[in-house]
């Protein structure tokens, strides 16, 4: 990498960093923000490899819902740039966490440290449980909504811890009660089209990443 290179990629991380700054820096995300410092200081050496890898592929790695995406790539250590490029495994730990809760990140602890996938796991102040949760509230809200459902705010308050930690199929049965039957029947078959969805679309970057 010659000079300029060099000086661009400054710039670029830099731009990065104020930009998770600008949109998650509200009062709201100031956890985020003060997660992100710790981490930086701790982990200096690897919060630059993330950061040089978000100002090198841009968008690519961030899913739709960046912040929780930025914190798997920081978490998880052992998913390095070989094995983005050359497998499915971030896409994979995306699609499982964000369909089975926060419980599910077991399945992937060759990946993180163990004190620190206990951490997350057992302690609803860990910054996965806040941004799973806020997550899930998003997309609840929207089925909810989708299905016709009244109250969508009450439920959602209601179901998320469970599904945070548990994922749809387990978390949604905290609001069986609260609908009528035939609501929570539209409900789980919005729900099976977003994951069908998801799962496509997991399913196609696979086929691309085999195609490289």
């Amino acid at each position: 990498m010659n000079g300029y290179d060099n000086d661009l990629m400054k710039l670029l991380k830099k731009y990065f960093e104020q930009q998770w700054n600008i949109q998650y820096g509200s009062s709201n995300d100031e956890w985020f923000i003060l997660f992100l410092e710790n981490y930086k200081n701790e982990n200096h050496d690897w919060y630059e490899q993330v950061l040089t890898r978000t100002a090198e592929y841009g968008n690519k790695y961030t899913k739709k819902y960046p912040i929780l995406s930025i914190i798997l790539q920081l978490l998880f250590e052992g998913i390095d740039d070989q094995l983005l490029k050359e497998t499915n495994i971030f896409n994979n730990l995306w699609f499982t966490i964000t369909n089975n809760g926060l419980k599910s990140i077991t399945i992937y602890s060759d990946y993180i440290i163990d004190d620190l996938i206990n951490e997350q796991i057992n302690n609803k102040d860990s910054i996965l449980f806040k941004l799973l949760r806020k997550y899930y509230h998003q997309e609840l809200f929207t089925l909810l909504k989708q299905s016709n459902i009244l109250n969508g705010e009450d439920l959602c308050d209601l179901a998320l811890d469970h599904l945070t930690e548990y994922g749809w199929k387990i978390g949604l049965q905290s609001i069986q009660k609260k609908t009528t039957p035939r609501h929570f029947r539209i409900l789980l078959e919005k729900l099976e089209l977003f994951l069908q969805q998801q799962q496509n679309e997991i399913t196609t970057k696979s086929d691309i990443i085999l195609k490289q």
